[in-house]
C-alpha cells in the first residue's frame, strides 16, 4: 500500500503494564525487525493450551530470563520496551541521613566512564542540583522530599556512571537555632562546601560482566537502566575521576573513607516517576518515619523585619485557618484578643465565623480584624484560642490555644521584653503556622509568645493555627485606611485584603511546628481521615428540622451560638487521649517508672503481660504464647520502699484491638543470702504485688501518666476473665469494696502508657519531674491523702553485698530474676495462685 508500513509488538501478557509506557516515536523504528518479503496468509486455529505438571511453576517473562542466545537464532528477539525504546532519564532525591547539622544540597552528575566526559542530553548536561535544606525538622536528616530531574533523549552508552556530590554550610557550633544559620553571611556552595560524594552506574549488564568495548554503545538487549530506589553511603573527599571508577562497585570505594554513618538515598527512573515519587512503601526501612508530602513544609523567613513600626500604624490580622486537628472535633471557631506581659488586653476581641463547606479537621475561617489603636505595647502578644463542641464528650471544648508576638525588636526575630519608649520595634507581619498546646498560659509567668513552650505545656500533636499579620497603608492625610471607609472593589488595590494563600505554596513561617518523630507517624494515619465538612457535622449533631438545616444563614447562626461561651459555663480542654485512632501495626507503650511505700526489705523487680490473653497466669504450656516483658534496671539510687527503674518504654508493637485490653503489671521481691563467695537469690512468699491498667479509651489508646494502686497477691484466672469483661476501674472500685481485692498499705506505682508512635510525649517520668500531670482516677477517692505521702527507705546501694559493683551486682539480678519467674510458671505455681 504506496510506502505505508506497520509497527506492531508481541508481547507477554505479563509484561503489558511495562510495555504499554514504552515511548511510541518514530526516532525508535530501528528497535523494530524487519518482517520477512513476502506474504504470509494467517488462519485462525484452535490451540488447546498445554498446562504444565503441577509441581512445575510457570514461565517467567523473557525478560526475567533473557538469554543472548536468542540474537543468533531465527526466532524473533522480544525486548524490554519499556528500557529500550525511552531514552528519557530522571532522578529524584530523597534525603541524606546521618550528615552533620547545617544547610545542604545534593548535585547529581552521570558521566560516561571511558573518558570522563558529562553524559549529554537533547537539551543540556545530564547534571542537576536540589535546593538548600536544613537539618531542622529531622534530627541529623536533610530531606529534600519531592525534587525531581528528568532529562530528554540521552545519549546513552554502557558506560554511565552518576556520581553524588553532598554540600553542606555547617551549623556553627553552639548556635542556638538554625534560625540564626539562616542569617548568617557564608561562602556559596562552592567545591569548598564539597563535604562527601558517593557514586553508582547507571546501566547494569543482564549477562554478566562486559568490557569496557562492549560498553561503548547501549544495547538494550543486554543491558538496563539501573532503575530503582538506591541507598547510597556516602565518603569523604576528593572525588575520583569517572575514569577511576570500575562498574565493581566493591571496588569504587577501595581507598574512600566513609563520612560517619552517611548516606542517600536516591530514586532512578526511566521514562514517567513512579506515582506516589518518594513516599515510602509498607516495606521501607524507614516507614512511615519519613513526613508525609504536604503534611508539613519547611519555611523561614529569609531576613527579619526591619520597618520600624510607629506610633498610630495600623495592621490587620488574617485568622485563615487550621490544619490537623484531632480526631476529636466537629465545627469550630477561633477566639483571639491582644494582651501584654501583664496580661492586660489591648484592642478588641476576634471572634471568626467557618465555612461551612470546609473540613472539620483542616477548617477555613478567613477572618480579617483591623486593629487601628494610637499604641499598643511592644511585647504585645495575640493569644488564639480553638473552640469546638467535642464529638465525644458533647460539651464546649477549647481544642488548643496558640500565641503569636506582634512585635520584634527591629533587624532581629526577638520579641521586646520591655514597653518603655526608645526600643525600635518592627511589626511581625507576614504568614505563620503556629502550634496549639492544650493549655493556656498559667496567668503567673510574663505572657509571651514562647510562655506555653517554656512551662512545657504538651501541645495538641500536629495540629496547627495558620494567621497572618498585615501592615495596613495609610491614606492621603497619613492616617491608616480603614476597610469601612473604602469600597470592597478597592480593598486589594489598596492593600486592604489580602486573599488567603494555599499551605502548598509554602509561604507560612513554619519552624513553631517542626514536626516531632512521633507526630511523622501520626501524620500518615491523619491524612486517610475521611473529610467531613463542617455543614455534615453541624446535621450529625443537632435535632433541627432539615429545613432549618439547608439555610446557611441558619447555620452559621447555630454554629456561632454553640461556640460561644456564657458567663457560667467553663468549657473543657482538649482530651489528648482523642487525637488519633489506634493503630494495631505500632502498638502501645508502658514504662514502668517507680514505686512507693512498698513494705519490703529487699529489692523489687516487676514484669508486665497484657491480659487477654494474660497467659503467664495460666501457666505452662500456654505462658510460651505470649511472653513476659521485664522490668528489671533497678536504679540502685533509689529506695528499697520506692525502688525507680530505668527500663523506659517497654513496647507492644501489632497488638490487636480489644476493648477491654489491660495491662498487669507485677511486682515480686527478691531477696539475697551471702554465703562466703556464694550469692543466693530467692523469691519471698507472699511478696508480691499486682495492679491493672486499662489501655483503651474507645478506640484511642490511653497517653498519660498513672498513678496505680497495688494490691496483695497475684491475679488468679477468674479475675483476669472478669478484666477482659468490663472496664477496669469499675472492676477496681467493686472488688476493692467487696473486698476481694485487698490493697497493700498506701502502695503504688507510676507508669507511662502511650500509643506507640505518641511516646516522645511522656518523655518526663515522675522520679525525673514532680511537675508531671499525674492521672489519679484509679486510686480510692477517700485514701488520696495516704497515697500522696512517701514513707522513707534505705537506697538499694546499701544492700548490695560487699564486692561487687553495683553494675555488677544489678546485672546479675536481672538475670536471675528471669531464671526464678519462669521456674514458677514451669513448677505451675501462677496458676494455683
Amino acid at each position: 500500500y504506496g510506502e505505508a508500513e506497520l509497527y506492531y509488538r508481541i508481547v507477554n501478557m505479563r509484561d503489558a503494564q511495562s510495555q504499554s509506557m514504552a515511548t511510541i516515536a518514530a526516532t525508535n523504528q530501528d528497535m523494530y525487525q524487519v518482517a520477512p518479503v513476502g506474504g504470509v496468509v494467517l488462519t485462525q486455529v484452535a490451540v488447546s493450551p498445554v498446562p504444565p505438571p503441577p509441581s512445575v511453576s510457570p514461565p517467567g517473562s523473557p525478560m526475567d530470563h533473557f538469554s543472548p542466545r536468542l540474537r543468533n537464532s531465527n526466532r524473533p528477539l522480544i525486548q524490554n520496551l519499556n528500557m529500550t525504546l525511552d531514552p528519557n532519564i530522571g532522578f529524584q532525591v530523597d534525603r541524606v541521613k546521618h550528615a552533620e547539622l547545617g544547610e545542604g544540597k545534593v548535585r547529581l552528575t552521570a558521566y560516561y566512564q571511558s573518558n570522563g566526559k558529562i553524559v549529554q542530553s537533547a537539551t543540556s548536561p545530564v547534571m542537576c542540583t536540589t535546593t538548600a535544606v536544613r537539618s531542622n525538622f529531622k534530627y541529623f536528616y536533610h530531606v529534600f522530599g519531592q525534587q525531581e530531574a528528568s532529562f530528554q533523549d540521552v545519549k546513552m552508552t554502557g558506560d554511565m556512571i552518576l556520581v553524588a556530590r553532598f554540600y553542606l554550610k555547617k551549623q556553627i557550633k553552639n548556635q542556638i537555632d538554625e534560625t540564626e544559620a539562616a542569617n548568617t553571611t557564608g561562602p556559596q556552595y562552592g567545591e569548598e562546601a564539597l563535604v562527601a560524594w558517593s557514586a553508582i552506574p547507571l546501566v547494569l549488564s543482564m549477562q554478566g560482566e562486559l568490557t569496557s568495548r562492549e560498553r561503548r554503545e547501549f544495547n538494550p538487549s543486554t543491558m538496563r537502566i539501573n532503575a530503582g530506589t538506591h541507598i547510597l553511603k556516602l565518603y569523604e573527599p576528593p572525588v575520583p575521576e569517572p575514569t577511576n571508577m570500575p562498574y565493581d562497585t566493591l571496588q569504587y570505594y577501595k581507598d574512600a573513607r566513609r563520612y560517619g554513618k552517611a548516606t542517600v538515598r536516591i530514586h532512578i527512573f526511566q521514562g514517567q516517576p513512579r506515582p506516589g515519587s518518594l513516599t515510602p512503601s509498607e516495606l521501607s526501612d524507614e516507614g512511615d518515619d519519613v513526613l508525609p508530602e504536604f503534611a508539613w513544609l519547611p519555611c523561614d523567613r529569609r531576613t527579619p523585619p526591619s520597618e520600624p513600626f510607629h506610633v498610630g500604624d495600623g495592621f490587620d490580622i488574617y485568622i485563615d485557618g487550621c490544619r490537623f486537628l484531632p480526631d476529636s472535633v466537629t465545627y469550630s471557631r477561633v477566639a483571639a484578643r491582644i494582651l501584654d506581659r501583664k496580661y492586660e488586653v489591648h484592642g478588641k476581641d476576634i471572634s471568626t465565623s467557618v465555612k461551612i463547606d470546609s473540613d472539620i479537621f483542616n477548617p477555613v475561617y478567613e477572618h480579617r480584624a483591623e486593629f487601628r489603636e494610637p499604641q499598643i505595647p511592644p511585647s504585645a502578644t495575640l493569644l488564639f484560642k480553638v473552640y469546638t463542641i467535642d464529638n465525644f464528650y458533647r460539651q464546649l471544648t477549647v481544642v488548643g490555644y496558640a500565641a503569636l508576638k506582634i512585635f520584634v525588636e527591629s533587624g532581629t526575630e526577638r520579641q521586646p521584653g520591655i514597653d518603655r519608649a526608645g526600643v525600635q520595634i518592627s511589626l511581625n507581619e507576614g504568614p505563620h503556622q503556629l502550634r496549639l498546646y492544650s493549655q493556656g498560659p498559667n496567668g503567673v509567668d510574663p505572657f509571651t509568645e514562647k510562655c506555653m513552650a517554656d512551662a512545657n505545656v504538651r501541645p495538641v500533636p500536629c495540629a496547627s493555627l495558620l494567621v497572618r499579620i498585615a501592615k495596613v497603608p495609610k491614606g492621603p492625610k497619613g492616617k491608616p485606611l480603614v476597610a469601612t471607609k473604602v469600597p470592597q472593589a478597592d480593598w486589594a488595590r489598596l492593600g486592604l485584603w489580602y486573599p488567603r494563600p494555599k499551605y502548598s505554596d509554602r509561604v507560612y513561617f513554619s519552624s513553631q511546628c517542626v514536626p516531632s518523630r512521633g507526630e511523622s507517624k501520626l501524620f500518615h494515619a491523619m491524612m486517610k481521615r475521611v473529610p467531613i465538612t463542617i455543614r455534615d457535622a453541624v446535621a450529625a449533631t443537632t435535632k433541627a428540622k432539615e429545613s432549618f438545616l439547608s439555610s446557611d444563614k441558619n447555620m452559621e447562626q447555630y454554629i456561632r451560638n454553640q461556640l460561644t461561651k456564657s458567663m457560667d459555663t467553663k468549657p473543657l480542654d482538649q482530651d489528648l487521649n482523642f487525637i488519633s485512632q489506634y493503630s494495631p501495626l505500632h502498638g502501645i507503650k508502658l514504662a514502668l517508672d517507680s514505686a512507693v511505700n512498698l513494705p519490703w526489705a529487699n529489692f523489687t523487680l516487676a514484669h508486665v503481660c497484657l491480659n487477654p490473653p494474660g497467659a503467664f497466669y495460666m501457666g505452662a504450656p500456654h505462658a510460651t504464647y505470649d511472653k513476659l516483658t521485664f522490668i528489671e534496671y533497678l536504679d540502685p539510687r533509689s529506695t528499697h520502699t520506692s525502688p525507680a527503674w530505668k527500663d523506659g518504654f517497654k513496647h507492644f508493637p501489632r497488638r490487636s484491638y480489644h476493648r477491654f485490653l489491660v495491662a498487669i503489671i507485677h511486682l515480686q521481691e527478691v531477696f539475697v543470702n551471702v554465703s562466703r563467695d556464694n550469692y543466693k537469690y530467692g523469691l519471698l512468699e507472699q511478696a508480691y504485688a499486682w495492679t491493672a491498667v486499662q489501655i483503651f479509651k474507645d478506640k484511642y489508646c490511653y497517653t498519660e501518666t498513672f498513678q496505680l494502686p497495688l494490691f496483695q497477691g497475684a491475679p488468679n484466672q477468674q479475675m483476669l476473665k472478669q478484666l477482659a469483661r468490663e472496664p477496669c476501674k469499675e472492676w477496681m472500685e467493686r472488688n476493692i469494696r467487696n473486698r476481694t481485692l485487698k490493697l497493700l498499705d498506701g502502695a503504688s506505682v507510676f507508669i507511662r502508657l502511650c500509643d506507640a508512635r505518641r511516646d516522645d510525649e511522656l518523655l518526663y517520668d515522675v522520679p525525673a519531674s514532680k511537675l508531671v500531670h499525674v492521672n489519679v482516677d484509679y486510686i480510692p477517692r477517700n485514701l488520696a491523702e495516704i497515697y500522696s505521702r512517701e514513707r522513707p527507705g534505705r537506697p538499694l546501694e546499701s544492700l548490695i553485698p560487699p564486692g561487687k559493683s553495683s553494675e555488677q551486682f544489678m546485672e546479675g539480678l536481672k538475670v536471675k530474676f528471669k531464671s526464678l519467674v519462669y521456674k514458677l510458671y514451669e513448677e505451675g505455681n501462677m496458676s494455683n495462685n
